[in-house]
C-alpha cells in the first residue's frame, strides 16, 4: 500500500511545479487511490484541489475531503468555472487522457504544467498547439519505475520515510474492500476481480 500509490502522489505534487500555498491542482481520476492521496497531501501543503470524476456517486464520496469536485460531462466547463471563478490551475495531473483533458487544459494558468501518468481511456492526450505556443504550457510524463531506477537509495529512503509515517497514522489511506489470510488466497483473488473499484483487497499477515 505504501510502495507505489502514495509515492506517486507525492512525486506528482512536488516533482514538476513549485506550488505555493493556495495554488490550485486539477486531477482526473480523482477517486482512484493515487487521487485520494493527492487530495490528502495537497491539503497538508495548503494546496487546493479540483477533482474530476466520471460518476456523481464517486464525487459524493470525495466532497468531504476535496476542495472542489466536478463530474465529467457536457457541463464540465461550467462546473469548473463555478469552482475556480477567476483563478486557474497551476498543475493538472492525468491518468485518464482523452477528451476531458482538452476541456481542462484551457483552465491551466499561463506556463502551467500537465503531467500524464496513465492512459485509462485508451485515447491520446489532447492539447491544442495554440495552448503550447501562446500560453507556454508544459506537457510532461511520469513513470514511477523510471524514478526508482534513477534515484539514489538515500533519496528514495528520504522520500518514503515521511509517507510511511502518514500511512501508519492513518493520514494517508485508501478504501479497503476486504482483508484475507493467506490460506484464503483463492477467495481473495476472486474478490479482487469483482470489487468494481470499491476498494483494495489485502492479505492480512
Amino acid at each position: 500500500m505504501l510502495g507505489v500509490n502514495p509515492l506517486t502522489a507525492d512525486l506528482l505534487l512536488r516533482g514538476f511545479v513549485d506550488l505555493p500555498p493556495g495554488a490550485w491542482v486539477g486531477q482526473t481520476g480523482a477517486n482512484s487511490a493515487v487521487g485520494r492521496y493527492v487530495i490528502a497531501l495537497a491539503k497538508r501543503a495548503g494546496v487546493r484541489t479540483l477533482n474530476v470524476v466520471r460518476r456523481p456517486e464517486a464525487g459524493a464520496e470525495l466532497l468531504e475531503s476535496g476542495d472542489a469536485v466536478v463530474v465529467s460531462g457536457p457541463d464540465l466547463d461550467e462546473q469548473v468555472r463555478n469552482a475556480l471563478g477567476d483563478e486557474r490551475l497551476s498543475l493538472l495531473l492525468d491518468p485518464i487522457a482523452g477528451d476531458v483533458i482538452a476541456e481542462l487544459v484551457p483552465w491551466l494558468a499561463r506556463g502551467g504544467t500537465l503531467v500524464s501518468y496513465g492512459g485509462m481511456s485508451g485515447a491520446p492526450v489532447v492539447v491544442a498547439p495554440a495552448d503550447i505556443i501562446f500560453r507556454d504550457l508544459h506537457v510532461r510524463g511520469f513513470w514511477q519505475k523510471h524514478w526508482v531506477d534513477t534515484t539514489p537509495r538515500d533519496e528514495m529512503a528520504a522520500a518514503y520515510a515521511p509517507l510511511a509515517a502518514l500511512v501508519a497514522d492513518g493520514t494517508l489511506r485508501a478504501p479497503v474492500a476486504a482483508t484475507y489470510p493467506l490460506e484464503q488466497h483463492q477467495d481473495a483473488l476472486a474478490h479482487a476481480t469483482k470489487t468494481g473499484g470499491a476498494g483494495k483487497v489485502l492479505f492480512a499477515w
